[in-house]
């Protein structure tokens, strides 16, 4: 059977749904029928997270079987590079580098970070446009976000603790050596999407000329304009037979169309930055080092 030979590990919620998007459309290339199957992070577990929305989400779409995790690669036909997205698996490093090593011995992996500030805020607009963040105010989220994790709520509520990189990152450096890992920045990715994708072509090992259109947005957060409309929109999309026939005749550009115009996108509140920034500040130093970039601007 079939397992991946690379791996999109992460970070949430700063481009990997696009990424695998982009990436799937080499002829070389084949990405899980389900995108994200957090197998890495949840093998064998029995998962109950307990937030708004879990039971649907993460609780009821994760893989925790091995068997299960190999049917998601099923429709392989001799391509080159098979892989998934599973952001967990960068968030959950204590548990995924040994399963990496045990499940995926070969795989290559690809990580794509964004300012976490701005990941946090867009995080906390993703839980609302789902119809499941219960506070309207981001502030008030993050006051509540330690009492959400010792409440067993998944990981995408952990709005600043998914943010801190370095920490998560250094040990798949330390584990598996800068040779496996390729480093993609989200704003790489928007200013320059041609040779972004073009260089992990190349780390891929298929070829690098390969055309692929990165224009069509998607998994854009925002605040729902019509709440019944997103609500008819998230509810299809928990329904995988609907889901998946809705997939099958509708294409993903005018998917994510309807989707994006129901959305309005509100900045970050000023006064969130400093807190911000103070929460981050060591990390993204911490992350320069490592990664060997002037990361400052994140900050600003």
């Amino acid at each position: 059977m079939t397992v991946p030979n690379f791996l999109i590990i992460g970070a949430a919620r700063s481009g990997t749904t696009a990424l695998c998007n982009t990436l799937g459309q080499h002829p070389d290339i084949y990405i899980s029928s389900l995108k994200e199957p957090h197998f890495l992070a949840f093998c064998g577990d029995k998962l109950a997270f307990r937030g708004p929305g879990d039971d649907v989400l993460i609780n009821r779409e994760a893989v925790t079987d091995f068997e299960a995790y190999q049917g998601l690669f099923s429709g392989v036909r001799g391509e080159a590079a098979i892989g998934e997205g599973s952001v967990s698996t960068l968030y959950y490093h204590q548990r995924t580098i040994d399963n990496i090593r045990r499940f995926t011995p070969n795989a290559k992996l690809i990580v794509i970070l964004r300012n976490p500030i701005q990941r946090a805020f867009s995080s906390f607009l993703y839980m609302m446009a789902h119809g499941h963040e219960p506070l309207h105010d981001f502030e008030r989220a993050l006051d509540e976000e330690q009492q959400r994790i010792s409440d067993n709520w998944h990981h995408i509520w952990h709005y600043t603790r998914m943010g801190l990189y370095a920490g998560q990152f250094a040990p798949f450096l330390d584990a598996f050596g800068e040779d496996r890992i390729k480093v993609v920045l989200f704003e790489d990715l928007k200013s320059a999407p041609t040779e972004t994708v073009e260089n992990l072509f190349r780390f891929l090992s298929v070829n690098p000329k390969f055309e692929a259109d990165s224009s069509t947005q998607v998994n854009r957060s925002g605040i729902p304009r019509s709440r019944l409309l997103q609500h008819v929109l998230y509810r299809v999309s928990e329904r995988q037979r609907v889901k998946r026939a809705l997939k099958a005749i509708v294409p993903l550009k005018v998917r994510e169309w309807v989707r994006r115009t129901n959305l309005s996108h509100p900045s970050m509140p000023s006064s969130a930055q400093p807190r911000l920034n103070a929460i981050f500040e060591q990390d993204v130093l911490q992350l320069q080092e490592l990664l060997n970039r002037d990361l400052s601007h994140w900050l600003k």
